[in-house]
């Protein structure tokens, strides 16, 4: 059973955690959580197990992100969710060069987040203008002035 063989290729990283998803609540039948250095680790072993990287989204804290990678499987359901702190002042490392769509995946979290992912060979925006000056996901508004 492939939930079985990814719980084995992860325990060699010494991850945070690897426990059975809540599938009927989550969708996922695995949750992750691994250290930002680990990613392109446990990236490796998701795809030699015949893994896809499904998505890679963002989540805004006030003092990290939260990146949230997902890997599926074709031939058999197994939907495994990665969740990844990183510190606001810190990037985390490119999965490109395993998956190679994750280049998009990146891009988009760091033109909306402002996340970034060191080795990444073309991290540009891909949304929004090339000038632009903000990242519109991030969790801090400036206040304006009552008269404005």
């Amino acid at each position: 059973m492939l939930k079985d063989n990814i719980q084995k290729a992860l325990a060699p990283l010494n991850l945070e955690q690897v426990v059975p998803g809540e599938y009927d609540k989550t969708g996922c039948h695995l949750d992750v959580t691994a250290a930002p250095e680990q990613v392109p680790e446990v990236a490796k072993a998701m795809l030699s197990l015949g893994c896809f990287l499904e998505c890679l989204t963002g989540l805004h804290y006030p003092e990290h992100f939260t990146l949230v990678y997902h890997f599926n499987n074709f031939r058999e359901l197994c939907r495994t969710a990665v969740h990844v702190k990183v510190p606001l002042d810190q990037e985390a490392p490119t999965i490109s060069h395993i998956y190679p769509g994750a280049n998009w995946y990146e891009r988009e979290a760091y033109d909306l987040y402002g996340v970034r992912f060191a080795g990444h060979p073309d991290l540009r925006r891909i949304l929004l203008p090339f000038d632009a000056d903000f990242h519109p996901l991030l969790k801090k508004f400036e206040e304006k002035p009552a008269d404005a």
